[in-house]
């Protein structure tokens, strides 16, 4: 088995880039896949999505507070590797964030 191929049905990677915004509130990011959360760190990462079917991938911002700035957006199944997303949270901790595609 070549171990850099990934197992199962996680052969498709997408890259996501997450922008700190300059106040955070003491913020920290969440990535969902699927509905599913993953905790993340700002900066830039790569995520296993599934080959088969669309995937919605989502960010939101938590505190001990409050969740804020919530984005999603949904990947196609016919996209291939090298897809590139930004998230960017506004500048107030209210209302919704950006998730924008860079590259497909």
């Amino acid at each position: 088995m070549d171990p850099s191929l990934p197992s199962g049905t996680t052969k498709r990677r997408v890259e996501l880039r997450l922008r700190r915004p300059w106040a955070t509130w003491f913020a920290r990011p969440t990535v969902t896949i699927d509905g599913v959360g993953h905790p993340a760190q700002w900066g830039t990462g790569t995520w296993a999505v599934p080959v088969d079917g669309g995937t919605e991938i989502g960010v939101y911002l938590y505190n001990r507070v409050w969740r804020f700035g919530a984005a999603s957006v949904r990947v196609a199944p016919g996209d291939h590797d090298g897809v590139v997303l930004e998230y960017r949270a506004g500048v107030l901790p209210v209302g919704a964030g950006r998730l924008t595609v860079l590259a497909r």
